[in-house]
């Protein structure tokens, strides 16, 4: 049975009353800098204006929102002045919600056995999502090509599995490689942690340095990556060097992940 929109709201509603009071809805605007001075319109007014009251927020006119909020809340606020809150803050500030009920929700949900939380410190999961914009937001948010739409978005997640926390949220447009974020989330890799990610991000490089910061990985190869492993007997000159062509030998992958299947069944 699907859920109507009304239905996923109420819903979404229902977690934010359970996960997050007030108090910590206003710190948390606070935070994001979308509440730095009193008045009338606070973050809780943003959220109910989003969330209950209306279901389709960017199709309605800002005459209508503002009708909708004073009936509401008893908030009166002119069609302007509302127009002038939906900016980069009060964008963040939901972004920023969602997270932190994501991150409760998952923490209170998601216990992990304890053989990985003694192997990893850290279990982290990078993916992405990308969906089109209508054509206005092509300069801002331009899309990947190869349909009819030439804006895009695409949302990068990374979180830890163990904490439930999430470590990066970001958006940017639909024409970024993900192999690019993921270079960019690589530096914040500690000792211990494992890092699980999509063909999509396999970068030789990024691999090389969570393995130089004693992390892990588990990563899908490219179909043209070569594979080598170290040769136990190679030809030496008489001098004592090794002989460059065969310090290493070449993997077939397809035997080599044969024999371990075999080897493990």
């Amino acid at each position: 049975m699907s859920v109507s929109v009304s239905d996923e709201l109420q819903l979404f509603a229902q977690e934010i009353q359970s996960f997050l009071s007030p108090n910590a809805l206003r710190d948390l605007a606070r935070d994001v800098g979308f509440v730095q001075r009193t008045s009338k319109y606070q973050a809780k007014d943003l959220v109910a204006l989003c969330v209950w009251v209306s279901q389709n927020v960017a199709m309605t006119s800002l005459t209508q929102l503002s009708s909708c909020l004073e009936a509401s809340t008893e908030v009166l606020i002119s069609p302007e002045g509302l127009n002038q809150r939906f900016n980069k803050s009060a964008v963040l500030l939901l972004q920023q919600l969602l997270a932190e009920l994501l991150s409760k929700k998952l923490a209170a949900s998601m216990p992990i056995s304890s053989p990985y939380t003694s192997v990893f410190k850290r279990i982290r999961i990078l993916d992405s999502t990308a969906f089109q914009l209508p054509d206005v937001f092509s300069s801002v948010y331009p899309g990947a090509g190869g349909c009819s739409h030439t804006a895009g978005i695409k949302i990068q997640l990374e979180y830890d599995l163990l904490s439930g926390q999430f470590l990066h949220i970001h958006t940017g447009p639909g024409k970024q490689h993900d192999r690019t974020y993921g270079s960019l989330c690589a530096p914040t890799v500690t000792a211990n942690d494992l890092c699980i990610r999509d063909l999509g991000y396999f970068h030789l490089k990024d691999l090389q340095y969570i393995q130089d910061k004693e992390a892990h990985y588990i990563s899908r190869i490219k179909s043209n990556t070569l594979m080598y492993q170290k040769n136990p007997n190679p030809d030496y000159f008489q001098d004592g060097r090794i002989k460059k062509g065969t310090e290493y030998i070449q993997l077939d992958m397809e035997i080599f992940v044969l024999f371990k299947r075999n080897r493990t069944g």
